[in-house]
C-alpha cells in the first residue's frame, strides 16, 4: 500500500510541475521519473502484485504527462513559426517601403513642357538655308560627297520633284514628301556603304544635309509672292 501512495504522490508531484510549466509559457522539459522504494524487490507475493499494480498506474500516468508535455511543446513550436513568419512579412514589407521611399527621394524631377520642347527642336535636323537651297528656282546645292556619279539617279529623281513641288503636293504626307522620304533613305545607305571612302567629316556634312532635305520636304510650299527679292527664309518659313 506504501508503494501505491508513493508511486501516486510521485505521479501528482509530476503534474503539478507541468501545470506550474503551462502556466508560466515557453518549452517544458519532464524531470526525470524514478520509482523507489524501501527495498529493491518484492518480499511477498502480495506485495509484487501490489507493485505491478502500481507500476500499471505509473505508467498510464507517466504515458499522459508526457503527452501533454509533447502538446505543450507543439504549441509552443507553432507559436514560434508564426511569430518568425509575421516578422518576415513586417521585414519585408518595411525593406519595400524603405526602398520605394529611397527611390522617391532621389528620383530626378520631370522635366518641364518647356524642356521637352526644347530637347525635341534641338533633336531636329536644320531646315535648308539659301546656302544650300534656292527656293526661287528650287534647286539644291548638294555637297561635293554626293555630286559623284554613283548618286546621280537619287540626286536628278530629287531635284525634279524638288523643283516641281506645288503648295497642293508638299509638307508632310503628301505624295511628293511621302517619294523624297524614300529617296532620301536610299541616299543614306549609299552613303553609310561608302562611308570608308569619305572623311568622317565629309560623311557627317552628306548625312546632315539629307537630314536636313528630308526635314525640309515636312513642311508644305508657300505660294511665291509677287516680287522676287524676298528673302529665302520668308519663303520657307
Amino acid at each position: 500500500m506504501r508503494v501505491i501512495q508513493a508511486s501516486s504522490f510521485g505521479l501528482l508531484l509530476s503534474f503539478t510541475v507541468a501545470s506550474v510549466a503551462l502556466a508560466q509559457g515557453g518549452a517544458v522539459v519532464a524531470p526525470p521519473i524514478v520509482n523507489w522504494s524501501y527495498v529493491g524487490h518484492s518480499s511477498t507475493a502480495g506485495e509484487g502484485y501490489l507493485r505491478g499494480s502500481a507500476a500499471v498506474i505509473q505508467s498510464a500516468g507517466q504515458a499522459n504527462y508526457l503527452n501533454s508535455i509533447a502538446a505543450v511543446n507543439y504549441q509552443e513550436a507553432t507559436r514560434k513559426l508564426i511569430e518568425n513568419h509575421d516578422l518576415y512579412v513586417r521585414n519585408a514589407i518595411q525593406s519595400r517601403e524603405m526602398v520605394h521611399e529611397f527611390r522617391e527621394r532621389y528620383r530626378p524631377s520631370a522635366p518641364t513642357p518647356e524642356e521637352w520642347q526644347r530637347v525635341t527642336e534641338a533633336s531636329l535636323p536644320d531646315r535648308l538655308t539659301s546656302d544650300q537651297f534656292d527656293p526661287i528656282t528650287g534647286k539644291l546645292i548638294w555637297p561635293h560627297i554626293l555630286r559623284t556619279d554613283e548618286y546621280r539617279a537619287f540626286r536628278e529623281r530629287v531635284d525634279a520633284i524638288v523643283s516641281n513641288r506645288t503648295p497642293d503636293n508638299s509638307g508632310n504626307g503628301s505624295p511628293s514628301q511621302r517619294e523624297l522620304a524614300s529617296l532620301i533613305d536610299g541616299m543614306k545607305m549609299l552613303l553609310k556603304s561608302n562611308i570608308n571612302s569619305v572623311t568622317l567629316s565629309q560623311y557627317a556634312s552628306a548625312k546632315w544635309f539629307l537630314k536636313s532635305v528630308d526635314y525640309e520636304a515636312q513642311f508644305p510650299l508657300q505660294s511665291l509672292p509677287a516680287t522676287t527679292d524676298a528673302g529665302a527664309s520668308d519663303l520657307f518659313h
